[in-house]
């Protein structure tokens, strides 16, 4: 490969730590491979290279590229080929990895210094969130009770909570948490910024709140200068107000003396500004200067123009009066700071008992988040041997995207780090995770030190950081374009870095031809009449605007932003583009097209929608929507109804479903047959006992007894089963997964209904048990972040056009970009939040007066809302940058705006740091950096020419977009009406094929009425019936049967079925202790544990203590029961599947179909190395009749049954099953299964 000078460095640099500054598309992953590559071939070894990446697709991509590239310097026998093989047997024990998988590993290793249960495991996200909430809950509530003993809570309550509940600072404690958290030393960190506000005034002075407000003043009167500059620089112009230059330049040194006093004197300057008075201006008269522009000279000075550049710049020194509370007493500022100490105390109480409960319930559940294992090993590396073991085992480390670090990754890798072994790389234009707390000044300020080193010992540098800026991935044009704008936005203290030449991207690739980068301005008010403005008013009439007219000006942005890309990349697919460099050009295909949004909430369900009907294939990973579709609803309301019947809107919700089928009118005479009970499941309740006591019962009444049973069958089962086992007996039985697929839109239902499986089957691998927790764990996914988008019926490795967010773009590349919503304003709700965080401002609260109902700004909320402010404007900025790096060939922008003729004025601004910081979004940057100067009349023109500084513009009209949509359906119309003139010929090929097709019959009819898997217990059913008679079928919800007025049993106070009965006794047999006493008090005690546990109802447990007990007692008293007891692997409720040959099953069913059979069997254990089943039978036995005759029966009808359980157990086990046993408990007998 051909490596660049700077590449060649950064692979054979030794003895140094290295940081890289690798711009977009440089190549910094086959730089670091090769640096990777040529150390091993120098004889190091793999194990000895610690790698951390951001993500493990990245982990396993980078050990994948070492693999290959160690497989290929072996092949080409580069160095010791022998040693080379050897790395490639030790790198699966390679640390290649993320740092969460680093610190996994670390505290698995050393769990015995960080205080953890060997056993533990990383708790499912939501799972945790719960326990994280309750913990709050708690704390709250433990305050609560002691609240009239404490002022302080009270304050802090009053103060921080709405009027309807305490979510509110529920909300702060969870966010202060989180918060701290990504600290090394969080509660130190707490501790000290709570402190910080008990502060004097002399102290106050001093402070950085102080600071940051300076330097936000210090942007202001930039700002104010940038406009009298404009205006000094149209004075200039021809035909310009030159009468109001003297004027200017007294402007000019007003400004600049107030920015002396700043610098100075903040008490002086604060007089200064309050005492501002800005010179009067000379008048104007059109008649005294012919010569000037009247249009220059208002937007200069004139004083009928609020909008002018004068009022403007004057309207900044205002605001500097307006933006601290009082004159500048800082005992006051103090003062008011200060009586917020002991809110703030209280606060962190109640934070550290949060963490203290929290940590509690982790405990418990031998949990542990991802934050704790990075504070794990932090506790872990601190103790001096196991940091200097880890010191000398890592040789080497490698960091990837090191500008996503945050302070507490930053002192774990210090710990183990030696002088000279690190290797850093990452770019801190693309650092866009400051929302998950990463912090890019660590980055920053090892870059500038790096620069700064002074030559180390022995003449060599200890540290070097080094600038890979070629990019290798995009087009020249797109470079250029990134260059342009970013050159001019980004500066150190707004981007966090200095866009010069170090930073700005050079072209490694060249592309064929020219393409220029495109920016469409969706001019959202203009009209179709701007066309045809020489008609008169009559014809520009409302009433003759058209369909897609009216559908047009009613449409959102988001849905014209859609429109326009779909119809963009219609035109797209019919051009040729290059996805490298070096390539051939070849047509556009969809999967080469990717859109991206700073934000996809709200705009990602916009464009699917208009890209089905568009018919563009698609495809969105996310969303929201999932909790909200009718068949996972009517699911959950079904489960809700399961774990409780007392719910009258869940059981209303399944009986009007297709699951229970039950009619309006039918619901309706439910209700008014009993108007007196206040629910409806009373009513219901009563009207089935009165409908059966009344003698042969109605319909309705058996439909609705039958509904009921099948409710409590599932209510029992929902107890011993999986969740997920459950929902499937459920979509099976009622047959509901089939008919969702029959409805429109099927598929995606059916796909959704997987996915609530898939989620029940994910909440049974965490600490939480039972459907009443399962349902909780649901309602609160579905009410916070974690709600998801519906299933996907299309992949992204299909040919569809993608969208995705900005930040998932990240580290990848597409031939076609589209980057919709850019004039979307830019989210700064943080900086709004009664109580701001800043990791070096610390914590500060509005003044909050609970007696006089009154808050206000304070001092320090004003620093760290500005000082915020900035980082957010700095984190936009290199999302823009990510955005704009992503293509290969194309890159196409695009925004709406409702009046330029109010956003050109501020485009016209430019591009000064104050313009940038009061951008609202990435439009105005952009358009701000290409119309700097320009006038509306010259805007207009560049505008309608589409070309200016090699990119390509575009204005374009909702009208524009609604009459390419309209060309488009006139020609579906005209080829559906072209199809009115087919006329049906008797002899025509096609008419036979269809004829053909129609009259098919499915070879394999046989087939259709068998299920693709049966229970065991169904294939005994099968076997003692003719197949012509045979009639299979999945149930539905609702089997009517006729009601026998001899049964009892009535929906609240049922008696427990015989089935179930039986499942009861091996419900109980599972849970015995084969280790522990067997005699009948101890299975009573465990029977009463099962009970406590709620494994049992109440009413279960009495069944099974006087039908079972003793009857289990004397199973082990006899031979069988004994050899159980003596097995040292004996296996209870065993499941298994087999696939069987559908002939072995039914001798009339074809042999090539297949049919898995599935069950559980109830025991088998291991004897003198062969395994011996057994199963229990709860048959009654007439003791009158003639035993051995029902006995025989009963055997040979199980005998296929135990004959399956055979040959699962020795495909199980390889073991050969000796012998197989019934046990009748009724009887108490044991009878041998002949093979």
């Amino acid at each position: 490969m051909n490596w660049t000078e700077e590449q060649k460095q950064i692979i054979g640099l030794r003895n140094s730590n290295i940081l890289v500054s690798a711009a977009a598309g440089s190549g910094k992953t086959a730089v670091m491979v090769e640096r990777i590559i040529e150390l091993i071939k120098k004889g190091e070894d793999i194990d000895k290279f610690l790698v951390l990446t951001f993500t493990k697709a990245a982990a396993a991509g980078m050990k994948q590229r070492i693999q290959k590239s160690l497989m290929k310097a072996a092949q080409a026998k580069e160095g010791n080929v022998n040693h080379l093989r050897r790395q490639l047997s030790l790198i699966n024990r390679a640390m290649i990895t993320t740092i969460d998988s680093f610190c996994m590993d670390l505290v698995k290793k050393n769990f015995h210094l960080a205080d953890v249960d060997p056993d533990f495991r990383v708790g499912d996200q939501s799972e945790l969130t719960i326990l994280l909430q309750e913990a709050i809950d708690e704390a709250l509530e433990e305050e609560y009770e002691k609240i009239n003993d404490n002022d302080s809570f009270r304050k802090l309550v009053e103060g921080f909570t709405g009027n309807r509940g305490d979510e509110d600072l529920s909300r702060i404690i969870l966010t202060l948490y989180r918060f701290i958290l990504s600290f090394p030393d969080p509660f130190p960190w707490l501790w000290d910024s709570v402190e910080k506000l008990n502060i004097r005034g002399e102290e106050l002075q001093n402070s950085n709140w102080l600071d940051e407000i300076k330097s936000y003043f210090l942007l202001l009167l930039d700002g104010a200068k940038d406009y009298i500059r404009t205006a000094i620089e149209i004075c200039l112009e021809p035909h310009g107000p030159g009468l109001y230059m003297e004027t200017l330049q007294k402007d000019m040194d007003l400004v600049d003396g107030l920015i002396g006093l700043l610098e100075t004197d903040m008490g002086e300057f604060m007089r200064a500004v309050k005492e501002f008075k800005a010179p009067k201006a000379p008048p104007f008269r059109e008649k005294d200067h012919p010569e000037v522009d009247v249009e220059k000279q208002v937007e200069v000075g004139g004083s009928k123009n609020n909008r002018s550049l004068r009022i403007k710049y004057k309207s900044i020194i205002d605001s500097i009066k307006n933006d601290l509370p009082h004159d500048l007493d800082y005992d006051r500022y103090a003062r008011e700071i200060r009586e917020m100490y002991g809110t703030m105390t209280a606060l962190r109480d109640l934070i550290i008992k949060t963490d203290e409960y929290y940590k509690e319930k982790k405990k418990e559940n031998s949990l542990v988040d991802f934050n704790d294992l990075e504070h794990l090993a932090l506790k872990i590396l601190r103790n001096p041997e196991t940091a200097s073991y880890y010191r000398k085992k890592y040789k080497y480390i490698f960091i990837d995207e090191y500008q996503d670090s945050n302070g507490l990754q930053e002192a774990i890798i210090n710990q183990i780090k030696r002088e000279d072994n690190l290797f850093m790389v990452g770019d801190v234009k693309q650092s866009i995770y400051r929302f998950r707390l990463a912090d890019p000044g660590i980055f920053n300020s090892k870059y500038r030190a790096f620069k700064e080193d002074i030559e180390a010992p022995g003449g060599k540098k200890a540290n070097r950081a080094i600038d890979l800026n070629k990019n290798f991935r995009s087009r020249d044009e797109i470079l250029k374009a990134v260059n342009f704008i970013f050159g001019k936005i980004m500066t150190r203290e707004l981007g966090e870095v200095d866009y010069d030449e170090k930073a700005a991207l050079n072209t490694g690739s060249d592309f064929p031809g020219s393409v220029p980068v495109e920016l469409n301005i969706i001019h959202k008010n203009s009209h179709r009449e701007d066309l045809n403005s020489n008609k008169d008013e009559e014809t520009r009439d409302e009433d003759l605007k058209s369909e897609a007219d009216l559908e047009i000006e009613s449409m959102e942005t988001a849905e014209l932003e859609a429109l326009f890309a779909a119809q963009r990349i219609k035109d797209l697919v019919k051009e040729e583009i290059y996805t490298s460099g070096k390539g051939e050009a070849r047509k556009t295909e969809y999967r080469d097209i990717v859109i991206l949004l700073r934000s996809v909430a709200g705009w990602a369900g916009i464009f699917e929608d208009r890209f089905n009907r568009e018919g563009i294939p698609f495809y969105y990973d996310g969303g929201k929507g999932f909790y909200e579709t009718l068949e996972v609803k009517i699911i959950l309301n079904l489960l809700k109804l399961i774990d409780n019947t007392r719910q009258d809107i869940p059981l209303l919700s399944v009986m009007r479903s297709p699951l229970g089928n039950f009619t309006t009118e039918e619901l309706l005479e439910i209700r008014l047959s009993h108007p007196e009970e206040k629910y409806f499941t009373q009513a219901l309740n009563k009207y089935i006992r009165s409908a059966c006591e009344g003698g042969e019962a109605s319909d309705l009444a058996q439909r609705l007894k039958s509904f009921m049973d099948k409710i409590y069958d599932w209510n029992y089962r929902s107890r011993y089963m999986h969740l997920n086992d459950l929902i499937w007996d459920i979509l099976t039985e009622t047959n509901y997964y089939n008919f969702a697929g029959a409805l429109p839109n099927g598929k995606v239902r059916q796909a959704n209904l997987r996915m609530l499986a898939d989620l029940a089957s994910d909440y049974d691998k965490t600490s939480m048990r039972g459907l009443f927790k399962f349902l909780r764990y649901v309602e609160k996914l579905a009410k916070g972040s974690e709600d998801r988008g519906q299933a996907k019926t299309l992949g992204e490795k299909d040919n569809v056009v993608r969208l995705m967010s900005i930040h998932k773009s990240k580290g990848l590349e597409f031939p076609v970009v589209l980057i919709c919503g850019l004039n979307k304003q830019f989210n700064l709700q943080d900086t709004k939040n009664k109580i701001l965080l800043h990791k070096d401002y610390g914590i500060a609260p509005k003044y909050v007066n609970v007696d006089e109902r009154t808050e206000r700004e304070t001092l320090a909320r004003t620093a760290i809302r500005l000082k915020i402010k900035k980082e957010n404007i700095s984190e936009e900025m290199r999302v823009l940058y990510v955005a704009m790096t992503r293509p290969i060939d194309r890159l196409i922008m695009a925004g709406t705006v409702s009046k330029l003729e109010n956003k050109h004025p501020n485009w016209r601004r430019g591009y000064s740091k104050y313009a940038v910081y009061k951008g609202l979004s990435y439009m105005d940057w952009i358009c701000g950096c290409l119309f700097e100067r320009t006038s509306f009349d010259k805007f207009n023109e560049i505008m309608k020419e589409g070309r200016w500084k090699n990119w390509n513009l575009n204005m374009i009209r909702p009208y524009d977009l609604s009459l390419n949509a309209k060309e488009e359906t006139d020609t579906k119309i005209s080829k559906i009406a072209g199809m009115k003139d087919f006329k049906k010929k008797e002899n025509s090929p096609h008419c036979r094929e269809i004829d053909r097709r129609l009259s098919f019959k499915y070879p394999h009819g046989a087939s259709v009425h068998i299920p693709a898997k049966l229970s065991v217990t169904e294939l005994k059913n099968l076997g003692s019936k003719e197949f012509t008679k045979l009639r299979y079928h999945i149930p539905t919800l609702v089997d009517v049967f006729k009601y026998d007025d001899r049964d009892e049993r009535f929906i609240i106070d049922k008696d427990i079925k015989g089935a179930e009965v039986g499942t009861l006794l091996h419900f109980v047999m599972e849970h015995l202790n084969l280790r522990g006493d067997l005699k009948k008090p101890s299975i009573i005690k465990t029977i009463n544990q099962m009970k406590e546990k709620k494994l049992l109802t109440e009413a279960e447990a009495d069944i099974a203590i006087n039908t079972y007990a003793e009857k289990i007692e004397d199973f082990f008293k006899k031979d069988l029961g004994r050899r159980i007891i003596n097995s040292n692997c004996v296996y209870r409720e065993a499941p298994f599947v087999l696939k069987k040959h559908a002939k072995e099953v039914m001798e009339a069913l074809s042999e090539e179909d297949l049919i898995l059979v599935q069950g559980i069997i109830d025991c088998y254990f291991i004897e003198d190395g062969e395994a011996v089943i057994l199963d229990y039978k709860t048959d009654r036995i007439d003791e009158r009749a003639n035993i051995c005759s029902q006995i025989n029966k009963l055997t040979e009808e199980y005998r296929d049954q135990v004959l399956l359980y055979r040959e699962a157990v020795e495909k199980l086990t390889g073991l050969r099953v000796k012998e197989a046993y019934l046990y009748f408990f009724s009887i108490g007998k044991e009878v041998l299964v002949p093979f």
